[in-house]
């Protein structure tokens, strides 16, 4: 009865030891499915994984809006420890892209702005203020905000390829269809 009762204690003790939680654990390493997954975190470790997602993304025909999400969540996770990387203004700038065509306007915008604040001598930042200019204008019909990112962008980058069609953009905010076919007559009747 005693040895019975013994290894009952040690089947305890070591069963008690293994479920002990680890203070130790980064919440991080916890997927949303609360299935414990390391992840590596290392500058090649994430760019691997994002790789990887990024295939996974682009084979797709339909945006999954999961991985979209991880990919966003990789994203921002290798700006934040590595961000003296210039490869950050890319996948901002990539990770603004998915949250707008997963209908997540705000966060686009948010994420472009990062991209351009932190890496404001980046190819992409005035693609991001025109980008920016865009969802205000077309998304949010917020047409304040859309001439002020198109006139930032005239203005921080007047050399660059898309501030030309910034400005066209830009001369019709918040003109209805009416008023841009006129004007469109307008210019070909001159002609």
């Amino acid at each position: 009865m005693k040895v019975i009762v013994f290894i009952s204690f040690l089947v305890l003790l070591f069963s008690s030891c293994g479920s002990e939680k680890n203070s130790d654990t980064n919440p991080e390493e916890i997927n949303k499915d609360s299935v414990v997954a390391k992840v590596d975190s290392s500058q090649h470790g994430l760019k691997v994984q994002i790789r990887q997602l990024e295939d996974t993304l682009f084979a797709a025909q339909v945006l999954d809006k999961k991985l979209g999400s991880k990919a966003i969540e990789l994203y921002q996770r290798y700006h934040k420890y590595y961000w003296q990387d210039t490869m950050c203004a890319d996948y901002l700038f990539k990770a603004g892209e998915i949250a707008d065509n997963m209908g997540f306007p705000q966060k686009a915008i948010e994420l472009y702005r990062s991209s351009l604040e932190s890496y404001p001598t980046s190819s992409l930042a005035p693609y991001c203020l025109f980008r920016i200019g865009n969802i205000y204008q077309f998304t949010l019909s917020d047409y304040v905000e859309a001439k002020i990112a198109y006139n930032d962008c005239k203005k921080e980058y007047p050399n660059s390829p898309i501030t030309k069609d910034a400005i066209n953009l830009l001369n019709n905010v918040a003109k209805s269809d009416v008023e841009m076919v006129r004007e469109f007559e307008k210019k070909n009747k001159r002609k």
